[in-house]
């Protein structure tokens, strides 16, 4: 689990990007919050939000029954009433009483707890503390919110554009869109893929705000959002690939090769430890994307059982690899699979598991 999500201040780690980091890493556990409005407890179950019965705010859900006017005032004093002599849950009140029918009621239920996680996205106040457990602990009211929905619709609303400024990228660092496979089940509005078209080729974050039509406060809107769900990232780190001497025998080519084989062959096992046999189909697809601008060396690549790269003519002919040109076109070539393997995996399971796997690459390969 990452340090910054067990706890911290929400003014370093802003509310959205806790969110979208809890659900990439699929955690279960309760987030504390404190802070000027009082105590929150969020309940997580596999990263999709869950609202516990025996925590749910009862009180603060019939005031906003009330103050929506899906029940008048006396109503609610006949649901209190009624709690209080059966000591029947308010919900379960609600139900006998007939003053809702169950689908409206849940409905009512929904959007409440929503109400409440929106109210979070512009805090910057308050610590928060995440304790992980193996699993609910009573009956649930509702289980498997979707949270990047939450994030999307959340972002929509932020109106602390001082918080959103401090959480953004440099204006001269580099931005792109993404294809994470979540991109399909969000529904974003006309002007979201607008803003997500534009970062496609890459662009800095000042030629980004310059190019759009949104404006600068919903254009850093949205890519800020972007940026929590893993639809936009900064330009991946490349993973360092050994470096070449100034000239090349063929068996100090196979050696840079195994390198590098090295580290692509440990991208297939982290992801593959994720999700599985899929894996397979997103690298081999990742590859695709960049055949094309690889040297001819690397055309006729093929992706191995076990996640290594195999270049068919590569041990078949004896090449003649000294030469400037020559040896930055192999540095090339790797760094560009290594960076399309990479953002794959940052596509599948979010920006949290990049910088993990990033880190580690560093020292896949490389000599004792």
């Amino acid at each position: 689990m990452d340090e910054s999500l067990r706890r911290g201040n929400l003014s370093r780690t802003p509310f959205p990007r806790l969110l979208a980091g809890l659900w990439s890493e699929r955690l279960t556990g309760t987030l504390s919050i404190g802070g000027p409005g009082g105590p929150k407890t969020l309940f997580f179950e596999d990263g999709s939000l869950a609202v516990e019965k025996d925590s749910f705010p009862a009180a603060d859900f019939l005031r906003s029954l009330l103050t929506s006017g899906a029940v008048d005032l006396i109503s609610l004093g006949r649901v209190e009433e009624r709690a209080q002599e059966t000591g029947a849950p308010v919900v379960r009140s609600i139900l006998e009483l007939e003053l809702l029918p169950p689908g409206r009621l849940w409905a009512l239920l929904e959007e409440f707890v929503k109400a409440e996680i929106y109210a979070l996205f512009d805090s910057e106040e308050g610590e928060f503390e995440f304790t992980p457990r193996p699993g609910l602990a009573g009956p649930a009211y509702v289980r498997g919110l979707f949270v990047p929905r939450l994030l999307l619709e959340g972002g929509r609303r932020m109106v602390n554009h001082d918080l959103i400024g401090r959480h953004l990228p440099a204006e001269g660092e580099t931005v792109q869109g993404l294809q994470p496979a979540l991109l399909d089940r969000l529904e974003l509005e006309p002007h979201e893929r607008y803003l997500l078209g534009l970062l496609d080729p890459a662009r800095t974050l000042a030629e980004l705000l310059e190019w759009s039509e949104l404006g600068q406060r919903e254009s850093r809107r949205v890519l800020f959002v972007f940026l929590c769900l893993g639809v936009a990232g900064t330009r991946a780190p490349k993973p360092k690939t050994a470096r070449l001497p100034t000239e090349m025998s063929l068996a100090e080519v196979e050696k840079i090769f195994g390198a590098f084989n090295a580290k692509c062959s440990y991208i297939f096992r982290y992801i593959s430890k994720e999700i599985g046999p899929v894996a397979t189909s997103i690298l081999r697809n990742s590859l695709e994307d960049v055949r094309g601008r690889l040297d001819p060396l690397f055309q006729g690549l093929e992706l191995k059982p076990d996640g290594r790269i195999e270049v068919k003519s590569f041990l078949k002919t004896n090449m003649n690899l000294v030469g400037d040109e020559s040896r930055r076109n192999l540095l090339r070539s790797m760094d560009e699979i290594l960076v399309a393997e990479v953002l794959a995996v940052k596509r599948t399971l979010g920006p949290g598991h990049e910088s993990a796997l990033v880190k580690s690459l560093e020292k896949v390969g490389e000599p004792a």
